[in-house]
């Protein structure tokens, strides 16, 4: 029987955030966070069983249902259209809901319910060299995530790609050992962006694309990726200001600034995209010991200068104001990742930081506060799939 585990990092916005919006270059990486899935075939059952510890649930779907399902729409659209599937999915996941009575669930889990069936769909229609394919065994998921859902940590993308990564295995794509060749990688990637496509409609493919591939990437809307290639990971802190905020409303809340002082707001566009240019070479030389300090001071003003032209167009918040002045007054840097108005802060860490007393009182006062802390680093590998051992 089929077993295995995927761990699928989550990522944060080193630089660039909101500007990216308007076609400027964005930095993001991977953090040490993430997704981990478990799976397990079982012998004897005809379930596919989702427990999602992070929305509190387990859902299930009936495979005979499920490869009724398949047949259905090969019938109707016998040549490959998973342009069509998605719509299928939405309309027959519906209809089982309906179908098992009681409360609608919440929206999340609508979603995570939709994504499920769509990637597991997409997977088997597609599988190389079978399209008859169905399901026959059952198996088990189980899904655990250090990442806060709607905070900006890409917590949909890494439960996307580990999903993916999950169903192309099962339907014969790749295999344990194979999952790493940039063709799958890239299979990968598409699927989790189509899993976003699920709870985020237009999605820029970032998440998708470096919780998948790992490192940090440099982004331009419309221009596609490079990936940056780094020494080694950055220390960090991820503070949660447990503030939660809608992204949409505070991108359109930049909108509409920009619209009363154009003028102003493209100058700070122009300010970030001058301090991701500034950022790439102290991030790519960062690590190999040459003024290794000197680089770590400069990334630390740039910090600071993101942060100050994130407060400029109104995305901080008391409690992210907070977080900044405790970190500052014990001589750290920080600033806000990704929407802002609450979510995350990253502070940045020096080398052998677990040595320096000063830190675990920085510790201390943001535990005491109220935040909660995550010693991890940005920038280290991506998406893997390891053995499982009961």
């Amino acid at each position: 029987m089929l077993k295995f585990q995927v761990h699928s990092p989550g990522k944060v916005i080193l630089h660039g955030e909101h500007a990216v919006v308007y076609h400027r270059p964005a930095l993001a990486a991977v953090v040490g966070l993430g997704t981990t899935l478990r799976f397990r075939q079982l012998e004897d059952s005809q379930v596919a069983s989702f427990q999602l510890e992070a929305l509190n649930c387990t859902l299930e779907i009936q495979l005979p249902e499920f490869n009724s399902f398949l047949a259905e729409f090969r019938s109707k659209y016998p040549s490959d259209s998973t342009a069509k599937l998605l719509e299928a999915v939405r309309a027959e996941v519906s209809k089982q809901l309906e179908r098992s009575g009681g409360n609608a669930p919440k929206q999340h889990t609508q979603r995570a319910f939709v994504s499920i069936y769509y990637l597991l769909a997409g997977a088997v229609l597609s599988a190389p060299g079978d399209t008859k394919l169905t399901l026959q065994t059952g198996f088990q998921v189980q899904v655990d995530s250090q990442l806060t859902v709607g905070a900006g940590l890409g917590s949909s993308a890494s439960f996307g790609a580990a999903l993916a990564t999950t169903f192309l295995i099962l339907a014969g794509h790749f295999d344990r050992d194979s999952y790493l060749a940039e063709a799958n990688q890239a299979l990968i990637s598409t699927w989790a962006f189509e899993s976003e496509r699920v709870n985020h409609g237009t999605p820029s493919g970032l998440d998708n694309t470096v919780c998948t591939y790992g490192g940090m990437l440099r982004y331009v809307k419309g221009q596609g990726f490079q990936s940056l290639k780094i020494q080694k990971p950055l220390n960090i802190l991820l503070v949660d200001s447990r503030v939660s905020r809608s992204t949409a409303d505070i991108v359109a809340k930049v909108r509409h600034l920009g619209e009363a002082f154009p003028q102003l707001i493209e100058a700070i566009w122009h300010a970030c995209e001058e301090l991701v240019i500034a950022a790439v070479p102290l991030y790519e030389s960062f690590g190999n010991a040459q003024d290794d300090s000197a680089k770590f001071e400069q990334l630390e003003r740039l910090f600071q200068i993101n942060n100050d032209l994130l407060k400029a167009i109104g995305v901080s918040h008391p409690k992210l104001e907070q977080i900044f002045t405790i970190a500052f007054k014990r001589g750290f840097f920080s600033k806000l990742t990704g929407a802002g108005a609450g979510g995350y802060v990253i502070v940045l860490l020096p080398e052998n930081y677990e040595c320096n007393e000063v830190y675990w009182k920085l510790k201390e006062e943001l535990e005491s506060a109220g935040f909660g802390v995550h010693v991890t680093t940005a920038g280290g590998e991506g998406l893997r799939v390891s053995s499982l051992d009961d």
